[in-house]
Order: C-alpha cells, then structure tokens, then sequence
C-alpha cells in the first residue's frame, strides 16, 4: 500500500501542519493588509482630496510578500505550473525520479534566491526609502519565500524518496477511464443508431 501524497504526508505531522496553518494566517493578513492600504489610499484621495504619501510604496511591498509567501505555499500545495505532457506515459519510477529532479532544480533556484536576497538585505540595511520603509523591509520576502520553499521541496523529497504517491497521477485507472466493450455504446442525439 503506497504512502499518502508529499501533501498529506505533511498535513499529518504536527509541525508541519502548524507552519501550514501559519503560512495561511499570514497570507489572509497581508491580503487584509493590501487591500486595506489600497482603500485607505483611494478614501484619503479622493474622499478627503489628502493623498497619502507612503500607501503606493506600502501595498507594492505587501504585494511583493504575497507572491513569495504565495509561492511557499504553492509548493506546499503542489500548486504550481506543472508541464505533463509526457510524463503520464512514463512508468511509476521514472516518473518519480523526474519529479525528484524537478524538486532539485527547484530547490537550486530557491537556494540562490534565498542567498541574493539575504546578501541584497545587508548591502541594503541602513538604507531607507523616501517614504521611510527600510529596503530590508521590502527585500524580506525573497529569503523568507524560499525558506518556506525549502522546507516544503524537503518534505516531498523525503516523502517521495520513501514511496509517497506522485502528485497529481493516478497509479490505478478508474473503472470509468477502461475501455470496457461489454457496454452499450451511448445514445447519439437526435435517435440516430
């Protein structure tokens, strides 16, 4: 009997499943964040004719950690933009060893965004933006996403290399996908045979 998906595998262990829950708290808080910075600027705009000076720079910041916090969580779900064209007229092991491949290349490209932006945050920390938003601030997301990344590109690593289902594949087919000739082929519209 195979081992539950990389995904399910994860939600089971308690660790795991409270950064899942933290990874979606923090989400719902920078949307609420966005969008409230967002109404907050069209409100003192227009409503008051007193823009604000610091809410462009502010909800493009939140929006930037909403896509690398995001993209963690993409991961985590398997979510992602995924190209099966072949890959379901491949046996179960080679279609594990190209996912495990896929995750390494992932992972590579995760690592070196996560090192850019920690470097790119120290070359940058004692300076301020003209709003008064440190640059660390606003560079955060990188290292940050690809920690999140990491850790959940690890957990379907470990889960595949122990057996785990391939995402997104079915190793059985569905009784309704046979080509059963024993049934009555369907009725054509219009009572034509």
């Amino acid at each position: 009997m195979p081992i539950a998906t990389p995904a399910e595998a994860a939600r089971a262990h308690p660790a795991l499943r409270a950064l899942a829950v933290a990874e979606n708290a923090l989400m719902v808080l920078l949307l609420a964040g966005t969008v409230l910075t967002i109404l907050a600027q069209v409100f003192f705009r227009y409503a008051l004719d007193r823009p604000l000076s610091w809410s462009n720079e502010a909800a493009t910041d939140l929006l930037v950690y909403v896509a690398f916090v995001g993209f963690a969580i993409g991961i985590r779900d398997n979510a992602h933009v995924a190209l099966n064209l072949f890959e379901t007229r491949l046996g179960v092991l080679p279609r594990r060893v190209l996912r495990i491949g896929e995750l390494v290349i992932l992972g590579v490209v995760l690592v070196c965004l996560g090192i850019g932006g920690v470097l790119y945050m120290i070359e940058q920390s004692d300076v301020v933006s003209p709003v008064g938003i440190p640059l660390w601030v606003a560079f955060l997301p990188l290292p940050l996403g690809a920690v999140l990344g990491s850790v959940h590109l690890i957990v379907e690593i470990v889960a595949l290399l122990r057996g785990a289902e391939l995402p997104g594949t079915l190793d059985t087919v569905p009784e309704e996908l046979t080509n059963d000739t024993d049934r009555p082929a369907p009725a054509t519209p219009g009572g034509a045979a």
